[in-house]
């Protein structure tokens, strides 16, 4: 069974060059550019896996990971940044929903996050 994965990023061409690396792994995908995009669309389409960017127009990739939590507690989050100085919050860092490994852009290779989503949906 193919797990789906929504990739969360403002930016068109990591987001795309994110989502067809994903896609040669034979996972779902689809794609939200912002925040407020992504709920709206896990409201008609659920996945398994939301790939976050945290720095988003509007709302942000932590905020969204909250909200979305509230609403579809079984979701599973893994957070892709270029901040190399972000660190978890600490309200995120206790849920086993989010991964613990934080993925900086550029990822020189998507095998590493790969890795860790197949980890996370068992």
């Amino acid at each position: 069974m193919s797990h789906s994965i929504l990739v969360l990023d403002d930016d068109i061409h990591v987001r795309e060059s994110l989502a067809i690396s994903l896609e040669d792994e034979e996972f779902e995908v689809y794609e939200a550019g912002s925040s407020e995009e992504a709920l709206k669309f896990l409201e008609a389409q659920p996945v398994d896996l939301v790939v976050v960017d945290l720095r988003l127009p509007g709302m942000n990739g932590t905020d969204f990971i909250k909200e979305a939590r509230q609403k579809w507690p079984e979701l599973k989050f893994i957070i892709y940044t270029g901040s190399p100085e972000f660190s978890i919050p600490v309200d995120l860092a206790e849920v086993p929903c989010v991964s613990n490994s934080i993925f900086l852009k550029p990822l020189p290779t998507c095998d590493v996050m790969v890795s860790e989503i197949r980890r996370m949906l068992g």
